[in-house]
């Protein structure tokens, strides 16, 4: 990629990208010199290898760059790399070292400037809700009262800011409770994120802040850490590779689960554009580094961008993410918010992969007032809550597989479309179907006996065979008592059979559906007391 002609005699950004990771000391074999406990842990109990993509740079072609006067900045090992800032005609000096690949350039000289961000304002395009409403289709509430608020779950968060955040009461207890495990701010690169944008203030609120009596972040359990890979006034290519570094990062502290409300197509400089075509998950900087994440065992939850009533329309990047989700938004009325940016991605997948509510959605902001506002931006942390909980219920499920958990269980998800993808998913469904993979019963029957008061509970499953199944109460005779037919979903899998009218003794239930087109019918005997 050429320079613009107005900055080709100023020290720049690039990225130099090294051959190999020789002489760097480190070796797989010894993990913990580079790897957190927690990070090995993660790739062990999901049966992932260590490679030498996880091992740092080589430290000797670090300081033959930096002996030549050059500035030094942030480090990658996935990339296997360094962003240095130099004039042009060094950059091509150095391409010139036999352990140099090549050198990108990344931004301008002046890029570092920094200056409180404006974020863009979406209309609100349904009526206002109540705060309850957002949480109670995801059914957090429900998923609280398990016990399951993200305990032992760690989250980063990658945003453009988060000021106040020391200094809200919505947040103490991430403090009080050392829950905060690091924050850095790559631009100013500095440890003080909680300045110059509000945007990542407003996403962290959905999942972490609490209000009593007033407002409930959905994991206020979880741990969290808190990076800054962009620069909100501006838009250059060095943001990708800082959001690279981060989730690195990330991944070596042992996080689980990688919160993302950014996206990029287009830039400052035209000629860092990317097409619609190159939204296929293999091409933008972001979205390799993002699938890097997913193959260490990480779920990366991205907003699917607000370009649906634009001109760009459909997706931007990290949510072309092959193995991760990408979040879009919904209104009051279950139906796409018109700003929610479409499917499918440049491959021909579907995106985004859910929805959650992103219309006038409540949220605790800079100065602690429960506000609202619109954008996937705000969707996408909602996922993520719901995601901390459901993997504190179930740790012992790999990130692929709670991936597609939530889009098997989701409200669509026996037609996902490029609008809503495969629907809302929920604490209840995703609960029925990680059950269900633990099962090798299609039909539970139950309590059995059941006592004079006592409802029968039949359970489908596996609701994905079938969306209707028909309960049949029998005499021993053979006589019919009730015959009632019961919509089935992932929500909504349990039904309750009335016996309290009925005298003691033994019955039988047929429960009858129709599985991968075939009908089955299983006869439970049941006791009455």
């Amino acid at each position: 990629m050429a320079l613009p002609a107005t900055v080709f005699g100023q020290d720049n950004y690039f990225f130099v990208e090294f051959k190999d990771k020789a002489g760097n000391g480190f070796s797989t074999e010894q993990p913990e010199a580079f790897l957190s406990a927690k990070a090995i842990t993660r790739r062990s109990n999901q049966g992932i290898a260590i490679f030498e993509q996880d091992m740092p740079i080589t430290q000797a072609y670090k300081s033959t760059i930096s002996n030549q006067g050059i500035a030094v900045f942030e480090s990658s090992k996935w990339f296997n790399g360094l962003i240095i800032k130099c004039t042009q005609s060094e950059a091509e000096q150095l391409k010139s070292l036999p352990f140099v690949v090549s050198v990108a350039y990344l931004a301008p000289n002046n890029y570092a400037g920094r200056r409180s961000g404006i974020n863009d304002s979406l209309a609100i395009d349904d009526a206002p809700t109540d705060t309850l409403f957002q949480n109670e289709i995801l059914n957090v509430k429900e998923m609280h009262s398990q016990g399951y608020l993200g305990s032992g779950i760690l989250i980063a968060v990658l945003d453009g800011g988060f000021v106040n955040v020391d200094n809200l009461s919505a947040f103490g207890h991430l403090y009080a409770q050392s829950k905060l495990n690091y924050s850095y701010d790559f631009v100013s690169k500095t440890a003080d994120v909680y300045q110059y944008s509000d945007h990542g203030t407003k996403v962290l609120s959905f999942m972490a802040a609490q209000l009593p009596n007033t407002y409930q972040g959905i994991a206020p359990e979880a741990n969290y850490m808190l990076f800054v890979t962009e620069n909100v006034p501006s838009e250059y290519r060095i943001e990708e590779y800082y959001w690279l570094i981060a989730a690195e990062r990330a991944d070596s502290a042992g996080v689980d689960i990688i919160s993302t409300s950014l996206g990029y197509s287009t830039f400052d400089d035209p000629q860092m554009n990317y097409t619609q075509d190159e939204m296929d998950g293999n091409t933008t900087v972001v979205a390799r580094a993002a699938h890097i994440a997913s193959e260490k065992g990480i779920v990366v939850v991205a907003s699917a961008g607000n370009e649906g009533n634009k001109s760009w329309g459909i997706i931007a990047s990290p949510a072309d993410i092959r193995n991760g989700l990408a979040v879009g938004s919904i209104n009051t009325n279950f139906a796409r918010s018109s700003f929610s940016s479409l499917g499918p991605s440049g491959d021909g997948r579907i995106k985004p992969d859910v929805v959650a509510m992103g219309s006038a959605a409540f949220l605790v902001n800079q100065s602690g007032v429960v506000a609202q506002g619109s954008g996937t931006s705000f969707s996408a942390p909602q996922v993520t809550g719901l995601l901390a909980g459901i993997w504190q219920a179930y740790p012992n499920f790999s990130a692929s597989e709670l991936i597609n958990a939530v889009r098997n269980s989701s409200t669509n998800a026996v037609a996902p479309d490029d609008e809503i993808g495969f629907g809302i998913p929920s604490f209840i469904a995703l609960n029925n179907y990680l059950e269900s993979e633990a099962s090798t019963q299609p039909v539970l029957v139950y309590p059995n006996p059941v006592v004079a008061q006592a409802l029968l509970k039949v359970k489908i499953v596996n609701p994905s065979k079938t969306n209707q199944a028909k309960f049949e109460l029998l005499e021993p005779s053979g006589k019919k008592i009730s015959s009632n037919l019961y919509a089935v979903s992932w929500s909504n899998n349990i039904a309750s059979i009335q016996m309290q009218h009925l005298s003691q003794g033994l019955y039988f239930l047929n429960v009858v559906f129709e599985s991968d087109n075939k009908p089955e019918t299983y006869k439970v005997r049941i006791v009455k007391l």
